[in-house]
C-alpha cells in the first residue's frame, strides 16, 4: 500500500512540474484541486485563477465582516424585476 501511495504523489509531483510556471505558483498558493477546478471549466491562465479565487475569498471575508451574511434575504414581493 505504501508503494502505491508513493506512486501516486511521484505522479502528482510529476504532473504539477509540468505545469507552465504561473500555474504552479498557483497551485502552491490554492491548491491543486482549486487549479484543477479552474481549468477544467477553461480558466488556464494563472493571473486570471489567481483574480478569481482572491475576488472570491475577499468577498466571503468581507461578508462576514460587515454582518451581511447575517441579514436575512429580501422577501420575492421586494425584489425588483430582473
Amino acid at each position: 500500500m505504501h508503494q502505491i501511495d508513493q506512486a501516486k504523489r511521484v505522479r502528482r509531483m510529476e504532473r504539477i512540474d509540468a505545469m507552465p510556471e504561473d500555474i504552479r505558483r498557483c497551485v502552491h498558493d490554492f491548491g491543486l484541486t482549486i487549479v484543477d477546478a479552474f481549468t477544467q471549466c477553461g480558466v488556464t491562465k494563472g493571473k486570471h485563477i489567481r483574480h478569481l479565487v482572491e475576488t472570491v475569498r475577499a468577498g466571503s471575508y468581507q461578508g462576514a465582516l460587515d454582518g451581511a451574511a447575517m441579514k436575512p434575504a429580501m422577501p420575492p414581493a421586494e425584489r425588483r424585476p430582473g
